[in-house]
């Protein structure tokens, strides 16, 4: 039996209604043990101090950069940061004033929080303000993770379709304007796919993806973008009952797993148009992190045995080929060294440990 608190945990950490399997349920079992054995007193403490930084954060950019993208924190300026992210060349930024993109991602952690009255005025704003018919290319990895899954994390809140104990954050009046809104974003994004049997484009242009390319439209493709895109899609599918999106993420991803090395590593970048590999180093970094998160997690909401295996491989030649002591460093995704060649440790391989836990793994995390 999962305590409650540990069913509680899940739904900040997954935020997504679906039932749970047998390997969850037991994965939940042992992560519990640290979790619910800690002081009430140190918890308290804890909690306190990740609502005090969050709003520290969130005050700062509704008080000075509202409704533009992100908060410049430094000068106290903002940014239109949505055109920025994912690095292109040219930045389309002409009529381009912002969609209040740190609004949206953080609608669902002021619901986690317990806001619901900001929360709620926050959905309400983004329902009556935002409209993505813009002519601005976009990052299809960026505007999925940030935009897509804020619209729809906080949809199934504020529509009560969450898991037990989140019906206090329920909007009133709330008629599925963010789910609409998901679901144009979503179509405008299906733009960069062009079937199971090529790799999804890095950037799309939202207004018109097929009949106007990004204008800075790139060849190269990194792994973690093609494979951090199943949770957001697959939900939007099940949410809209359209199986489109679902399927060219689920393609995408097909695709990626199926240019793996003998060992079952990953490099980090693509060629879009050959599908060949530009840069075969293999590492839980840059480039390449998420796919391992989304493999997992996309097992644990969709259930799909495919999405464990692919879990399961790639994480054993993680420990295999990348592991040095306790750090994790980089290889020739081809040369299946058993030691890394180069160890190091950079900000984007932190989230190693936490999906660890949530495979079960709690020694080695």
């Amino acid at each position: 039996r999962v305590p409650r608190c540990a069913l509680s945990r899940l739904a900040a950490l997954l935020g997504m209604r679906f039932r749970a399997g047998p390997v969850l349920v037991l994965t939940l079992s042992l992560f519990v043990r640290e979790i619910c054995t800690m002081a009430p007193a140190e918890r308290e403490q804890m909690r306190l101090t990740v609502e005090e930084m969050f709003y520290h954060a969130f005050d700062g950019y509704m008080e000075r950069a509202f409704p533009h993208d992100e908060l410049r924190p430094i000068s106290g300026g903002y940014t239109d940061a949505l055109v920025e992210l994912g690095a292109p060349a040219q930045p389309t930024r002409r009529g381009y004033s912002g969609v209040a993109l740190t609004l949206i991602d953080s609608l669902d952690t002021l619901a986690v929080i317990g806001n619901a009255s900001e929360f709620a005025r926050g959905v309400r704003w983004v329902s009556e303000n935002v409209d993505f018919d813009i002519d601005i290319d976009v990052s299809v990895f960026e505007t999925t993770i940030r935009l897509l899954g804020g619209l729809l994390s906080a949809h199934m809140l504020a529509n009560g379709t969450m898991v037990d104990g989140a019906s206090h954050v329920r909007v009133a009046g709330y008629g599925g304007e963010l789910l609409v809104l998901a679901r144009d974003l979503g179509e405008r994004l299906l733009g960069a796919f062009d079937g199971c049997e090529a790799l999804p484009r890095a950037f799309v242009n939202l207004r018109d993806a097929k009949a106007k390319q990004a204008s800075h439209q790139r060849l190269e493709q990194c792994s973690a973008g093609v494979g951090t895109l199943l949770l957001e899609f697959g939900v939007l599918s099940r949410l809209t009952g359209d199986p489109s999106f679902e399927h060219a993420a689920l393609c995408a991803l097909r695709l990626l797993w199926s240019k793996r090395s003998k060992f079952d590593l990953l490099g980090n970048t693509l060629d879009v148009r050959t599908g060949h590999w530009r840069n075969p180093t293999a590492t839980i970094g840059a480039g390449v992190d998420s796919f391992y998160e989304y493999s997992l997690k996309a097992y644990l909401v969709f259930g799909k045995p495919e999405l464990y295996a692919m879990w399961n491989a790639s994480a054993s030649a993680v420990e295999q080929h990348l592991r040095v002591g306790p750090w994790y460093g980089e290889a020739d995704m081809h040369k299946g060294h058993r030691r890394a060649e180069r160890v190091e440790f950079d900000a984007l391989q932190a989230f190693w440990p936490a999906l660890q836990v949530l495979a079960g793994e709690l020694r080695p995390a």
